[in-house]
């Protein structure tokens, strides 16, 4: 009887043995299979990401852009209207005066919001460039004005449209690609 007893208790205790060997081996080739993505895999992941990251920064970098610059293209617009109501300059005057107020105000939203951690390039530098892409729009702008109203003598509102829609997505990109890189 002893010896069954010890025989059991022989065999139980190789039992639990071969289940803890048996349960290590499992939990390594689980361990070892996760750690073994393969190497494609893994830039996939890291690729989408970084894809999901850009694209996020992208938009929020588009939406600050365009918030800054409806604000200046409004003040922009407002005030060539207010100028030319008030008969304090002609259409091309008004369009240098309103030029010059806006540029003052995009520039510092732009430079301080939008495209503030762009570059270590000196804040004057960027300014030097972002008043060459405000002279390429305030050049946009006044071509507009020159055609829509003193060749085509159309009312100037047709040139405000122009000035509300062409000019911004122009000057975003160059401002983008040149300006604040």
């Amino acid at each position: 009887m002893i010896e069954l007893e010890c025989f059991i208790s022989d065999i139980s205790r190789l039992t639990t043995k071969k289940m803890r060997k048996k349960k290590v081996l499992q939990n390594k080739k689980r361990s070892s299979h996760k750690k073994t993505l393969p190497n494609t895999k893994k830039v996939q992941i890291n690729k989408a990401l970084t894809d999901k990251r850009l694209n996020h920064q992208a938009f929020w970098q588009i939406f600050k852009f365009a918030f800054v610059g409806s604000i200046a293209t409004a003040i922009h617009a407002g005030l060539f209207v207010f100028i030319i109501e008030a008969k304090i300059a002609t259409a091309l005057q008004a369009n240098f005066i309103a030029f010059a107020v806006a540029f003052l105000i995009s520039f510092l939203g732009q430079y301080h919001w939008t495209f503030r951690n762009s570059s270590e390039t000196h804040w004057a530098k960027k300014m030097a460039k972002f008043m060459i892409v405000a002279l390429i729009g305030l050049g946009l702008n006044t071509a507009a004005v020159y055609i829509i109203v003193d060749k085509l003598l159309l009312p100037y509102l047709y040139a405000v449209l122009f000035m509300v829609t062409v000019v911004p997505v122009t000057t975003f990109v160059i401002n983008k690609k040149w300006a604040f890189s």
